[in-house]
């Protein structure tokens, strides 16, 4: 088989003995080497009772072809072979000119060290011993005799790659261990770890045990107080202003936050990174001072934008004999990066390096530029104004390793998270790692909300492992890696003092205003709200409230009674509704399509108003998409809470005089009724529709129009923070309610049913729970509205409409004879009828 191999590389894999070769990581290393997934395995040894005994089995029963020979005809097969196995008795091992040859062409040697030392070829430094097993004695001599020694245990391997090497490891937590002299002379030691999937230098093995050398790390706690925000005029020198004016479009920082490093690696979280960054193969510039330049972190964070053919440089600054000059770092940070992609590990020092060098000011130029600043847990939180660490953890050090052999369990545990400052490009703290405990037994999210009662000021962002927050500019989302994890919101509650949680949602396709986001976990104002099951039986029909405004307007309004009287004598025939079964109903082409017909523009202007859903704006972003997408101007009318509520006259200007569609948001109709009513939206939205503006939405955007609905305003979670409730109640708790009916609008006379295909929260079908309402009040026949259907009203005609060529609407009436409902679905293919034979 030929060899495709690069020349210069030799493939070895050092064994701790031969039984090594029957661990299943080993087996698979070898194969992996070989680059063939059933490779020619010669098996060279003695005699056929070979004192060094090995079963061939395990490479056949991989598909592998084995043979065997003795030392002296080994290379009669070497063109033949993938993988040699070599095991000759000591006696009988020369020093093979070929063999070395033959492993630096490509070809895979298995042996144990005792074998590769008397074969020679430079496998390792010559400073360097490899040994099998762990004879301390025999350790103890090559390290006095200042040599660096590299053990590996019986049922591990030391699998060398050129010069880069890396341990694979057997049952019982075998594995190879290194060891050193430090500076005073004193023998060293750390074992290896055996989750690497790429070898590192040999050279960084070697250097395992030994600290990294910054004064700081000798007492890191002195530090924590260290302010590392970088102040928005501390840039002013650069002259950035005119730099940036090139990308004046463009919106900045660009910073995706993930919870840990390997999150990195999420197809999810990768494909946001190269989103931003504005090319499919983005320049990336690794950071890795968190994790002190260890090439097996690098390997980590970069494995998947080295898959996918990215360029990507190291900028290695941890140590002071490796930092560039300032003109080479400025170079690749500020002109050559278009991702910049920083480590998890210790932010304290890495922080604290930055500072010393001036790379913090580099990442703020940077960030101003637009190029994407990413990374997980350290390398996440140090984009912050402060972030909650485990950077006191006595392991989270360059040799971690040496650290965890050293020290017992106890500690090892005896360490307490801390806050401390970061770069300050989002004015929040960071908590990685949100749904995991830390080596101290405690929990992230627990002991974050303890630090964050003690300084409650600043609002934080948890982060789950699998999670990463994506900020652009003044705007962020929570993007799942694994389709479950996401990121949370922690802030005090302003009456208790106590800390309020929620998570966000993942479902998210454009990021909305982070200081939204950190409202998240806050319920709305409105007074109503305490008590919102009180005003169930309010009659919110327009009408009835016109006649009253004509003798004393509403807020004082500029409506005067000759526009009152018109809005009541006005012809009803231009009335135009697409009331949808639910929000998604306003993405389906068809209804979307048949919006835009009636509306009489290709592009016609929507005012959305999103009071049901309490102004959020992920849900004007979903419920407004496909207009958006279409290149419709939209506006958005914000009075769920007092302070953004316009003026009578701005409201009037946009709802009477601008509109061509409003859009009623899904959500809290009730809500939406009582503040429609205390602000007077109620009667521009009736002068609205007699103008010929179309009226749509879905839920209780669709249920809104009609003189009463069957709705869930009740449900406990249907709250501005519905994902704090969602967070802190039980599932019991969360099916403990009851569908009620409302009055409505009254634009049409009878009570829509919105999901009526569809079971609540409290485990009811709506159309079920609804037929059994309409029994206790049979005067007003009901039309019930499946999820992805809507019911077209033009003027006093009516049809439906479906948004997947299956969902319709149902007309349900009390039989005259029985007293039953009957329920009638209707056609997809017939014309409009006048709605009143419909409800007959």
């Amino acid at each position: 088989m030929a060899k495709s191999t690069d020349a210069a590389t030799p493939l070895i894999v050092a064994l701790g003995s031969y039984q090594a070769l029957k661990q299943t990581k080993v087996i698979d290393q070898v194969i992996k080497l070989s680059k063939s997934s059933a490779p020619n395995i010669l098996d060279v040894h003695s005699a056929d009772d070979c004192a060094i005994k090995f079963d061939s089995t395990v490479f056949a029963d991989r598909e592998c072809i084995v043979k065997q020979c003795n030392p002296n005809d080994w290379h009669k097969f070497k063109a033949w072979a993938d993988v040699i196995i070599y095991r000759p008795d000591q006696e009988d091992v020369p020093s093979h000119e070929e063999l070395i040859n033959a492993i630096h062409n490509g070809t895979v040697l298995c042996a144990v060290p005792r074998i590769l030392h008397l074969i020679g070829g430079d496998i390792v430094p010559s400073d360097t011993a490899i040994i099998e097993g762990h004879d301390q004695t025999k350790i103890d001599n090559l390290v006095n005799a200042n040599k660096r020694v590299i053990a590996i245990e019986e049922l591990a391997a030391f699998v060398i790659v050129g010069e880069n090497a890396m341990t694979i490891g057997g049952e019982g937590g075998s594995t190879c261990h290194v060891y050193t002299q430090d500076e005073s002379g004193e023998s060293i030691t750390g074992p290896l770890p055996t989750t690497w999937n790429e070898p590192i230098p040999i050279e960084e093995i070697l250097q395992f045990p030994m600290p990294a050398t910054a004064s700081h790390l000798d007492a890191l706690e002195e530090h924590v107080d260290t302010d590392f925000v970088i102040a928005d005029d501390v840039l002013q020198m650069a002259a950035l202003d005119e730099e940036c004016a090139e990308n004046a479009e463009e919106v900045f920082p660009k910073i995706v936050a993930c919870g840990r490093t390997e999150t990195l690696q999420m197809q999810a979280i990768v494909d946001k990174v190269l989103e931003l960054s504005g090319t499919d193969l983005p320049k990336v510039l690794y950071v890795g001072t968190a994790s002190f330049d260890r090439t097996d972190r690098y390997n980590v964070c970069t494995k998947k934008f080295r898959e996918i053919g990215c360029e990507i440089r190291r900028l290695d600054v941890s140590e002071l004999d490796t930092v560039p000059t300032m003109d080479e770092m400025k170079k690749v940070f500020t002109e050559w990066a278009e991702v910049i992609m920083c480590s998890g590990g210790n932010t304290l020092h890495a922080l604290l390096r930055w500072k010393d060098v001036g790379l913090d000011l580099l990442m703020k130029e940077a960030s101003l530029k637009g190029v994407v600043l990413c990374g997980g847990s350290a390398g996440a939180g140090c984009w912050f104004s402060s972030l909650h660490t485990d950077s006191l953890r006595p392991d989270n050090m360059k040799n971690k390793e040496h650290v965890k052999n050293e020290l017992s369990e106890e500690e090892l545990a005896d360490w307490d998270y801390t806050k401390i400052s970061a770069l300050g490009f989002v004015d929040a703290v960071c908590i990685p790692h949100f749904d995991k405990a830390g080596t101290n037994g405690v929990g992230r999210e627990e002991d974050a909300e303890r630090i964050l009662q003690e300084s409650p000021t600043t609002p934080a962002i948890g982060v789950d492992e699998n999670a990463a927050l994506v900020v652009v500019g003044n705007e962020a989302l929570a993007v799942s890696g694994d389709g479950k994890a996401t990121c949370h919101v922690i802030v005090p509650c302003d009456e208790t003092g106590e800390m309020k949680s929620a998570p966000l949602p993942i479902n998210w396709e454009h990021p909305i205003p982070v200081d939204e986001i950190l409202d998240f976990p806050i319920p709305a104002t409105a007074s109503h709200l305490e008590a919102l099951e009180e005003h169930v039986d309010t009659d919110f029909v327009v009408a009835e409230d016109i006649a009253q405004a004509i003798s004393e307007p509403v807020n004082n309004n500029d409506h005067d009674q000759t526009n009152v009287d018109d809005i009541i004598s006005a012809d009803v025939s231009q009335i135009k509704i697409v009331a949808s079964g639910n929000e998604r109903g306003m993405r389906l082409q068809p209804i979307v399509d048949k919006v835009v017909e009636l509306s009489g523009r290709d592009l016609p202007k929507v005012l959305y108003v999103g009071t049901a859903s309490f102004d959020r704006t992920d849900k004007f972003s979903q419920q407004t998409q496909a207009f958006r997408d279409m290149g419709c101007e939209i506006r958005r009318l914000d009075v769920s809470e007092g302070e953004t509520v316009p003026t009578l006259d701005e409201m009037k200007e946009v709802v009477t005089e601008w509109a061509d569609v409003i859009m009623g948001s899904g959500g809290n109709t009730l809500h939406a009724l009582l503040r429609w009513k205390e602000v007077g939206l109620d009667l521009l939205l009736k002068e609205a529709s007699l103008k010929g503006v179309v009226l749509c939405g879905g839920s209780a955007g669709a249920g809104c129009w009609f003189s009463s609905l069957h709705t869930d305003s009740l449900r406990p979670d249907n709250t501005k923070n519905k994902e704090h409730v969602l967070n802190e109640l039980s599932e019991e708790e969360l099916a403990d309610w009851d569908y009620t009916k409302i009055s409505a609008l009254g634009f049409v006379n009878a009570m829509c049913v919105p999901h009526f295909d569809a079971t609540g929260t409290n485990g009811m079908k709506r159309s079920e729970h609804a037929e059994e309402m309409m029994k206790k009040d049979p005067t007003t026949p009901a039309i019930g509205v499946e999820n992805d259907a809507a019911l077209v009203i033009v003027g006093n005609e009516a049809f439906a409409v479906s948004g997947d060529g299956k969902a319709t609407c149902h007309v349900i009436v009390p039989c005259d004879e029985t007293g039953e409902m009957k329920s009638s679905p209707l056609s997809l293919l017939s014309k409009p009828k006048l709605l009143k034979q419909l409800l007959e």
